[in-house]
């Protein structure tokens, strides 16, 4: 099994997102990760800290709860963390801070996801914070099994969404939280999910660890898609049997939280991309990337960068696309519309 880059330069000449080829042990896996993202770690860390709770007691006591989680569910995770910990010359807290930052400092920052489900096609904007713009990975891992997957993640963390060797992918929303969240992680579910080798696997992961966050997560191959909300009593399971489905940053699920100040936001980009349809009507890439695309003001799908109360200066780090039927992945960092996508295939 092999990944290709299909397309090794963006129109626009600029460097390109740093890759990480992980393989063997976890250990292993770790101690390569930190190595080669230690200065991007130490960065973004300068930045987490600013934004996680000041008081270290209270903010270990959440941690140690959601660590517990991670204990239980897959210890080796914790040894790959710990790995990537000892390489990059960091506290072992940090990098557990940083795999649990969903539920440490829930910020429901305006993503925006897209699945023509009967294409095989899923994709969405990444928003979050400035502090992160040109500090991202794209990992291709391989574990100890044989099992690959290409992941768009964090320094130090260790999966976000992608897409794997079984088919799958996988793609996320944070939504809004009213209390205290005490669940596994979410990007350690999300790496799970990565692991998975069939949607009934993947299923079967989310009912039994969904709850106690707060998190829009899709996952596909190339026949279907199932979508779910994650909210801290249990996981809500969406209709996927429509020939689109789209989510951005709210509850589609009765009685769960609703935004406060972002619900103009959240509400007009999501009939932003329903009005992209009427449009576009062909189901294909070119239709995804176009409402992706859609930078209109005053709450834009492709936002630039803005301050937000949560996160400081935040925008569109990331839009990823993934052709599940091809093993394919496009990938832009940035919010310029006239950027080019780089190109992979897990084959």
């Amino acid at each position: 099994m092999s990944i290709g880059l299909l397309m090794n330069r963006d129109i626009s000449g600029l460097i390109l997102m740093k890759k990480l080829a992980l393989n063997g042990s976890a250990k292993n896996r770790g101690r390569i990760h930190g190595e080669q993202m230690r200065d991007e770690i130490s960065a973004v860390l300068d930045y987490y800290r600013s934004r996680f709770l000041r008081d270290r007691e209270r903010l270990q006591s959440h941690l140690d709860l959601l660590m517990q989680k991670v204990l239980s569910f897959r210890p080796h995770y914790k040894v790959e963390m710990d790995a990537i910990a000892e390489a990059a010359d960091i506290e072992p807290f940090w990098i557990y801070c940083i795999n649990a930052r969903s539920e440490l400092m829930s910020s429901p920052i305006e993503c925006s996801s897209v699945a023509f489900p009967r294409q095989g096609l899923i994709g969405q904007n990444w928003d979050w914070a400035e502090a992160l713009a040109g500090k991202l990975a794209l990992a291709d891992v391989e574990l100890e099994n044989g099992h690959r997957f290409l992941t768009m993640t964090e320094p130090g963390m260790l999966a976000k969404i992608g897409m794997n060797s079984a088919g799958l992918g996988v793609c996320l929303n944070i939504l809004p939280a009213t209390r205290k969240l005490t669940g596994l992680p979410v990007h350690i579910l999300l790496r799970a999910l990565l692991e998975s080798q069939s949607l009934q696997e993947a299923r079967s992961l989310i009912e039994a660890h969904g709850a106690g966050k707060a998190s829009h997560i899709m996952v596909a191959d190339k026949n279907e898609t199932i979508a779910v909300e994650l909210a801290p009593d249990q996981p809500w399971f969406q209709s996927t049997e429509q020939a689109t489905y789209l989510h951005t940053n709210h509850y589609f699920q009765p009685g769960q939280a609703q935004p406060t100040s972002s619900k103009p936001c959240t509400e007009t980009r999501l009939k932003r991309l329903e009005d992209g349809l009427l449009y576009n009507p062909q189901l294909n890439l070119k239709t995804m990337m176009q409402m992706l695309d859609n930078n209109e003001k005053p709450f834009p799908v492709l936002r630039p960068y803005s301050y937000h109360e949560l996160t400081g200066n935040a925008g569109t780090l990331v839009t990823l696309i993934m052709n599940l039927g091809k093993r394919q992945m496009l990938l832009r960092e940035g919010h310029d519309p006239e950027q080019g996508f780089e190109s992979y295939r897990l084959a």
